[in-house]
């Protein structure tokens, strides 16, 4: 397979060149925005990167108009666009055309006759052509659709592109719950890091992209635990996920392992049961626990706890699909102001439901995502969803029931390897 990189200033251009170079045959595997720099390095200007492939055991297509008829695509928009500006008007001839070539010095230049102008000719009108406002949008929307086109053709036709280690690879990201925009995108950068997709086995392949996955997770600050500095850390979540037991695993682990002085609150006063569930965990350990009903209590339990070295807040645990519980939930975190703040969200909710419930997140503060249930799913592609897209480091993740073994800091080498399918993790 042959795969090329333009950049370019508009899509028109691009597809009319990966016409040309690759033939109609080609898909746009992506496309994304970039910084250009200008003169002396400066004044950078955005561009559009486009990695267009094709398969380089068939000729490129020659293209005729009864092959842009047969292929609704990018190019038959591109093709009516450079049709129209090559039936404008040619501009006039000069009326007098200097020779081919310099006459010599001392033989006199003779003068050539005059030329009439050329006749201006009134384009015919296409029956077909959209207004020239409209034609841009319609290749915009004909490149968009020939993306969609190449995904559906992924899954039927993949096989006649890439070789089997690639496809087999994609399935497993896929099969994780890793979006299928991040999929391809990853697939792009390993066939790019590749001299030849063609000859690379499946183990070396799931290597490389294992390798980026690792890469992608870090950039956003390796995973850590509480920070030593922190005195006020909170929880919050939608309902389920597991974050009293959660932040109980966390207070043992700070009291036994770190000797640490700690106290708990809790806001969370929805749940019946919640509030004797935690001060079970608090009589066990042997710490206290204050129950705040409203955001005027954290003021009264912050002062019991001043001269503690650590302060775990439970927050209620509401429908975050719903914004106004988000904005309900700010006005406890204003009075709580923690140093660290960890988003408690369950892998065993569907991928899309946590890109939501994240996305509705940004209007409070969340520090770290914390990952529960891992033990209950064989998917972990949503972590790798969210690191990327909201750019927040990992911190913990649950791996059972049992209080407090259950709970270790993120690897995200043993993640990655999971996500690929790499079985040398177990």
């Amino acid at each position: 397979m042959l795969v090329k990189r333009y950049v370019v200033k508009e899509m028109p251009e691009a597809v009319a060149m990966i016409r040309e170079d690759l033939g109609i045959d080609a898909v746009i595997l992506s496309t994304k925005k970039v910084q250009k720099r200008g003169f002396l390095g400066l004044f950078p200007k955005t561009h559009i990167e486009v990695i267009a492939a094709a398969n380089e055991q068939e000729p490129p297509a020659e293209l005729t108009p009864q092959t842009y008829q047969a292929r609704p695509s990018a190019a038959n928009a591109y093709q009516r666009q450079m049709g129209q500006q090559a039936a404008e008007p040619a501009p006039p001839a000069p009326l007098h055309a200097p020779a081919a070539t310099p006459a010599p010095a001392s033989a006199p230049t003779p003068a050539p006759p005059p030329v009439a102008p050329a006749p201006v000719r009134e384009p015919a009108p296409s029956p077909t052509a959209a207004p020239a406002p409209q034609e841009g949008e319609q290749v915009l929307k004909e490149v968009q659709e020939l993306r969609t086109m190449f995904r559906s053709l992924l899954n039927s036709s993949y096989n006649q592109l890439m070789p089997a280690a690639v496809v087999n690879v994609r399935k497993q990201l896929l099969k994780g719950d890793i979006s299928e925009e991040a999929v391809d995108q990853l697939i792009e950068r390993g066939i790019r890091n590749i001299d030849g997709v063609h000859d690379i086995n499946e183990q070396e392949f799931r290597g490389i992209l294992t390798n980026f996955i690792r890469e992608d997770l870090d950039r956003y600050s390796p995973p850590s635990q509480i920070a030593l500095k922190s005195r006020v850390v909170a929880f919050i979540g939608p309902t389920g996920v597991g974050k009293t037991t959660t932040i109980a695993k966390l207070a043992a682990e700070q009291v036994l392992s770190r000797g640490k002085k700690v106290g708990l609150i809790t806001t969370d006063t929805y749940r019946i049961a919640a509030v004797e569930q935690l001060r079970t965990y608090a009589n066990i350990l042997g710490i206290p626990l204050e129950v705040c009903y409203a955001p005027e209590d954290i003021k009264r339990a912050m002062g019991a706890y001043a001269d503690y070295d650590l302060i775990l807040i439970d927050t209620a645990g509401r429908n975050y699909h719903n914004l106004l519980n988000v904005r309900q939930l700010n006005t406890y975190l204003e009075e709580i102001q923690p140093d660290e703040t960890y988003l408690v969200l369950s892998l065993t909710t569907k991928a899309s439901d946590l890109e939501e419930i994240a996305g509705n997140f940004t209007q409070v503060r969340a520090d770290k995502f914390l990952f529960t249930k891992s033990d209950e799913t064989k998917t972990y592609g949503a972590v790798y969803n969210l690191v990327t897209r909201f750019q927040k480091p990992l911190s913990y993740l649950t791996t059972g029931q049992n209080v407090p073994e259950d709970i270790e800091t993120v690897s995200t080498e043993r993640l990655a390897k999971m996500l690929t399918g790499d079985q040398s993790y177990e």
